[in-house]
């Protein structure tokens, strides 16, 4: 995807419930397609809570709740040890969608990140990011997206914590055994850092919005 002579936002919501979340990022995609902000990534962390995508199949979270989603993908956990990263993008190139491009290099991003941390990082399979884990592939971060129009929502969940695996232990993440899914013991503040650093070679720069009134969106 093109570098953009404009600046981007990225913010840091801390911790939000699924809903408010999704709300908030409905609000945003009107507001990207009208121009009222640029691409702006969001950090968050979730209240505990299972989510499915469109195409999900109940044998594989038969044992809990669920929030159905619009975004791509079966079944995933959301909870405490997560940095959870929403992008809310233009995926238009000269024109045309490149929604494929958005990916690559949103997946080359975190892969590079994992990388500068000693972690040998790569697609395996799956959509997300793996790790080479003493000669086992462990999953340690979930992709689901969805675009409305040309605007792009939902994203990437990185697990930073082990607390995640119990939550994990509840369902087949994706249809998969639940055993491969895995962590990285990366501080949630140098992660946020070091993403930004990187997204910001893929998508140009990015400002850090403290200020909430610059997305015109009341949190």
């Amino acid at each position: 995807m093109q570098r953009r002579e404009m600046t981007n936002y990225w913010t840091d919501l801390g911790k939000i419930g699924y809903s408010d979340a999704l709300n908030l990022q409905y609000k945003l995609v009107k507001a990207r397609k009208d121009n009222q902000i640029p691409d702006t990534v969001l950090f968050l962390e979730h209240y505990n809570v299972y989510t499915i995508g469109r195409k999900s199949d109940p044998s594989n979270y038969s044992n809990v709740d669920v929030i159905k989603t619009d975004r791509g993908g079966d079944v995933t956990y959301h909870g405490e040890g997560q940095l959870v990263t929403y992008f809310i993008f233009d995926v238009r190139i000269n024109g045309k969608k490149e929604v494929r491009k958005l990916l690559e290099n949103i997946e080359e991003s975190y892969i590079d990140v994992l990388k500068s941390y000693g972690y040998r990082a790569m697609l395996y399979g799956e959509p997300g990011i793996w790790i080479d884990d003493m000669g086992e592939k462990r999953k340690v971060a979930s992709l689901g997206m969805a675009v409305d129009d040309y605007v792009s929502y939902h994203g990437m969940a990185l697990n930073i914590s082990p607390s995640v695996l119990k939550g994990f232990s509840l369902i087949n993440p994706c249809g998969m055994n639940n055993n491969v899914i895995s962590y990285v013991d990366i501080p949630r503040e140098k992660a946020i850092k070091s993403l930004v650093n990187e997204f910001s070679m893929h998508f140009g720069r990015f400002t850090e919005v403290k200020n909430k009134n610059m997305l015109r969106i009341p949190f």
